[in-house]
């Protein structure tokens, strides 16, 4: 939740002051009260961005399973995939604060040995760049860290 408020308030104040430019240059003059409606904006939408979000992914939220012979993955709202360790090419963590993105590369030939766990949510995450497929989900919400991620991939002999 807190990744979300940090997300939140420049998003909000983005918005606010684009409406504001934009209302300056439609009616060519600036409106009445640009603090108070500022600061209320902002305010309200930095409190109720992260709760909606998670009211939204309380029945599906994100999953990441590390299995004897699988990985499952999901990202929060989507479906999961199950992807053999034999045909993980690459697993990486990569942390762009405040949202760190775990990813499984997979090459396309094997592509057809992931399959999908249905939690009916959206397809999950998945891009084909190259040879290799991608497979990846924000790791928001786990109870897991970053080095907990790596350290099981280190134990299944997945390469980062």
């Amino acid at each position: 939740m807190l990744a979300a408020a940090v997300t939140g308030l420049p998003t909000a104040s983005l918005g606010w002051f684009l409406g504001m430019w934009m209302f300056t240059a439609i009616a060519g003059r600036p409106p009445v009260s640009t603090v108070a409606g500022a600061v209320a904006f902002i305010g309200t939408y930095t409190i109720l961005f992260p709760l909606f979000s998670w009211l939204l992914t309380g029945g599906r939220p994100a999953v990441l399973r590390f299995g004897s012979d699988a990985i499952e993955l999901g990202a929060q709202r989507h479906d999961a995939v199950r992807v053999p360790y034999e045909i993980v090419s690459s697993a990486q963590v990569r942390r762009w604060w405040p949202i760190t993105v775990f990813e499984v590369f997979v090459d396309a030939a094997d592509s057809s040995q992931v399959s999908r766990v249905d939690r009916e949510g959206r397809r999950p995450l998945r891009k084909r760049k190259g040879s290799q497929v991608r497979f990846s989900m924000p790791i928001v919400g786990l109870t897991a860290s970053t080095s907990d991620v790596r350290s099981q991939l280190r134990r299944r002999g997945v390469s980062g």
